[in-house]
């Protein structure tokens, strides 16, 4: 899952990648606030756990997509036709975005 924010000086939207499923594994790992250096400009800006939203990440439909395709071209070889296949990258790009919109809707508490 990638984490987006934006920078402060030049407004620019930065991503943070993470394997943690919520905030409150984020917060176990690098506290309440975090350090994040700015890709355009290279400015360091100290952003709250909060600030940080989650996006899905768009490759997990293209390696579905891959997948299926595999699969189809497999089983065109052994006489079958699966239109199911194709329910791979759609199933893989939907949990992604229910996993960036559960990330989303929970905040931690500021102390």
């Amino acid at each position: 899952m990638k984490l987006s924010y934006y920078c402060k000086s030049c407004n620019k939207k930065n991503f943070y990648q993470t394997k943690t499923k919520d905030r409150f594994e984020l917060q176990s790992e690098v506290g309440n606030e975090i350090n994040l250096n700015c890709t355009n400009c290279g400015t360091i800006n100290k952003k709250h756990i909060n600030r940080l939203s989650a996006e899905p990440n768009r490759l997990y439909a293209i390696y579905g997509l891959v997948i299926a395709a595999i699969v189809i071209i497999f089983l065109w070889e052994l006489g079958y036709i699966s239109g199911l296949t194709f329910t791979i990258p759609i199933y893989l790009y939907f949990d992604a975005e229910k996993k960036a919109s559960d990330y989303n809707k929970i905040m931690v508490s500021r102390k």
